[in-house]
C-alpha cells in the first residue's frame, strides 16, 4: 500500500510530532529516542523515552554531544543530547528506502544537532541530499568521547562500557520500529558512515544488539583497526584519570566535572596519547568480550550484509599536509610509519604511507574474507580549489560533494563540484533503492573511481 508523505503531524510509539518544511522536505528535528543520560543516567546505556501526551513540537534542533572545539568540532553541546532528525521527501509515494547517517569525529567530535540553541540550522542538514535521491534519510547524535567511549567500566560497574555504540543502536531502533510512520520503509534500511562513524556501523554489524536493525551499509573512510583491548583501554583511562586528578579508586568524581573541564581534560588527554606514538584514535571503543566481543575486522567475515565500502586517495593529506616538511620524518619515526623509497617529496610519500596503514590496507582485508556481496570504490575526485593548494581527495573531502553542501573546510560550488556530487548521489541512492541482485547488475558498468 502506498502512502502519501504529506503530513506534518507524525504518530510515532512515544507520541505525536510536528515538524517543518525545507528544501523539498518535511523535516523533523530533535526527536528524542532517549532520555537525557544525566543524573543518574549519565555513563550508563540508553534507556528509551518517556511517552508524551501534548504533541511534541520538533522544529528546532537540539545539542551536540560535548567535546572540545577544533576545525571538524559541532558548537552549542549538552550531555543532554540524544535526539534524532528525520528528511522526508515531499511529493513522493512510500514506503521509500531509509538512510541512517552516523557521523565520524574520531569518536571525539561531531554531531548532528543545531548550531546554535534555538536555531533549526542543523550540522548535516540533509534535506538536500534527502530530496535527490528520493530516500528518506535519519541523523542522530550519540555520546562521545568520555562519556560515551572512556572505558571506567572496570573501575566501577556504577560505568557501562561503549555507552556511544548502544546510543547508535537506541536510535535505530527508534528507525526500525516508527520510520513506517514516515513512510519509510523498515525493511530497506542502508546505515552509512564517515571515519569513526563508519567504523561504529563495522562493530553494529557484529553485535547481537544491532541485529535485523538495518539491511545495507556503505562505509566511508573507515578508521577499520581504532579499537582498543581491555588491556589497552585500561592503560588509557588511568591516563585520563592522571590528567584529570582523579584516584583511580574514586572514578565516580568524573561525575562532578562540568562540561569545560572535561573539554580541557579531553584536549590534553588526545594530545598525550598522540605523543606516545598512537596511531588511532585517543576514545576509540573497547573491545570487552561482552558489549563488543570481537575485532569487527575478523569478526565481519560472518556477515552477509550487501556493502558498499572505500576511501578517499589521499586521505591522510588531511592531517600531513599541516606538518612542516622538515618535521615528517621525525613524525614518521615517532607514529612508527615506515615510508617507501623512490620520488618525490617525503612528505607526499609519508601521507600516502598512512592513507595505506589506516584505511586502505584495512580495508582490503575486510573484502578478502567477507561473506556478503561487497563493492569497493576509491573517491579520487578533488575540487578546483583543492587541486590548487596540493589538498587533494583528503579524508572527508567527499562529504560536501556528496550532501551537496559546502562545509568550512571545503567550497563546492563551481558547476564541476556540483556535477561530481549529482553522480554520487545517484550512486548512492541506486544502492539504497536496489536489492543486492540488482545492484550488482547495475554496478556491472561502475567505474570503482568517482571521477568527474
Amino acid at each position: 500500500m502506498k502512502t502519501e508523505l504529506t503530513s506534518l503531524c507524525v504518530h510515532t510509539e512515544y507520541g505525536t510530532i510536528t515538524g517543518i518544511r525545507r528544501n523539498g522536505c518535511r523535516v523533523f528535528l530533535g526527536i528524542p529516542f532517549a532520555k537525557p543520560p544525566v543524573g543518574n543516567l549519565a555513563f550508563r546505556h540508553p534507556v528509551p523515552p518517556d511517552p508524551w501526551e501534548d504533541v511534541l513540537s520538533c522544529q528546532v534542533g537540539k545539542a551536540n554531544p560535548i567535546q572540545s572545539d577544533g576545525s571538524f568540532s559541532a558548537q552549542y553541546k549538552s550531555q543532554d543530547c540524544l535526539y534524532l532528525n528525520i528528511y522526508v521527501p515531499e511529493n513522493v509515494s512510500g514506503p521509500l528506502p531509509v538512510m541512517v547517517w552516523v557521523y565520524g569525529g574520531s569518536y571525539n567530535t561531531g554531531g548532528t544537532g543545531a548550531t546554535a540553541e534555538g536555531s533549526d540550522e542543523i550540522n548535516y542538514d540533509l534535506s538536500f541530499f534527502a530530496k535527490e535521491t528520493n530516500t528518506i534519510v535519519v541523523t542522530f547524535n550519540y555520546r562521545l568521547n568520555l562519556y560515551g567511549f572512556l572505558n571506567l567500566h572496570f573501575l566501577s560497574e556504577r560505568f557501562d562500557q561503549n555507552c556511544g555504540l548502544f546510543d547508535q543502536i537506541l536510535a535505530m531502533q527508534f528507525v526500525r520500529r516508527n520510520i513506517h510512520a514516515f513512510g519509510g520503509d523498515p525493511e530497506n534500511i542502508t546505515a552509512f558512515g564517515q571515519s569513526a562513524g563508519g567504523s561504529c556501523i563495522l562493530a553494529l554489524m557484529t553485535m547481537e544488539e544491532a541485529k535485523d536493525l538495518f539491511q545495507k551499509c556503505i562505509i566511508h573512510s573507515s578508521c577499520i583497526e581504532h579499537f582498543f583491548t581491555e588491556k589497552e583501554s585500561e592503560r588509557n583511562t588511568r591516563t585520563y584519570l592522571r590528567i584529570a586528578w582523579i584516584p583511580a579508586d574514586r572514578p565516580e568524581m568524573l561525575l562532578d566535572l562540568t562540561s569545560e573541564q572535561v573539554e580541557a581534560i579531553n584536549s590534553k588527554y588526545s594530545s598525550r596519547i598522540l605523543k606516545h606514538g598512537e596511531l588511532r584514535c585517543a576514545f576509540s571503543p573497547t573491545i570487552d568480550g561482552v558489549t563488543l566481543k570481537a575485532e569487527p575486522k575478523s569478526a565481519l567475515n560472518s556477515s552477509s550484509l550487501p556493502l558498499l565500502i572505500g576511501c578517499t586517495k589521499q586521505e591522510a593529506n588531511l592531517y600531513i599536509s599541516p606538518i612542516p616538511s622538515v618535521l615528517t620524518p621525525f613524525i614518521a619515526l615517532l607514529l612508527g610509519v615506515k615510508v617507501s623509497c623512490g620520488s618525490g617529496p617525503f612528505k607526499t610519500r609519508f601521507s600516502d604511507a598512512v592513507t595505506e596503514h589506516v584505511y586502505r590496507r584495512p580495508m582490503e582485508e575486510i573484502l578478502s574474507t567477507y561473506s556478503g556481496p561487497s563493492w569497493r570504490y576509491e573517491y579520487v575526485y578533488a575540487t578546483p580549489s583543492n587541486r590548487a593548494n596540493g589538498f587533494g581527495s583528503f579524508h572527508a573531502s567527499d562529504l560536501p560533494i556528496l550532501f551537496g553542501q559546502s562545509m568550512p573546510f571545503e567550497n563546492i560550488d563551481d558547476p564541476e563540484s556540483q556535477q561530481m556530487g549529482k553522480k554520487m548521489r545517484a550512486i548512492w541512492s541506486h544502492f539504497a533503492w536496489t536489492s543486492s541482485p540488482g545492484w550488482a547488475q547495475w554496478s556491472k558498468n561502475l567505474s570503482p573511481h568517482l571521477i568527474p
